[in-house]
């Protein structure tokens, strides 16, 4: 994700940070599937904005916590 697309009221460095945590989670989503849409790459960034915007910077973490929501989103709904 481009520093321009990434919300400017986050310092340089969190900016930064959420960058290099969406380069990261993207590579482990395309093991999972090899063509990456923008919409799986747009919800893990607005995952890893939301993340560094209540303090959480552990890169880690913040990967982990991307990929569970990106794939979570991919999996078909079960109706009982």
């Amino acid at each position: 994700m481009p520093l321009n697309e990434i919300p400017t009221y986050l310092s340089p460095e969190t900016r930064s940070l959420v960058d290099s945590t969406l380069e990261q989670a993207l590579l482990a989503l395309k093991n999972d599937v090899p063509a990456v849409a923008t919409r799986e790459r747009q919800k893990l960034a607005g995952t890893i904005v939301a993340l560094v915007s209540v303090g959480e910077i552990e890169p880690t973490k913040l990967v982990r916590f991307a990929l569970h929501a990106a794939r979570g989103a991919r999996r078909p709904c079960k109706h009982p």
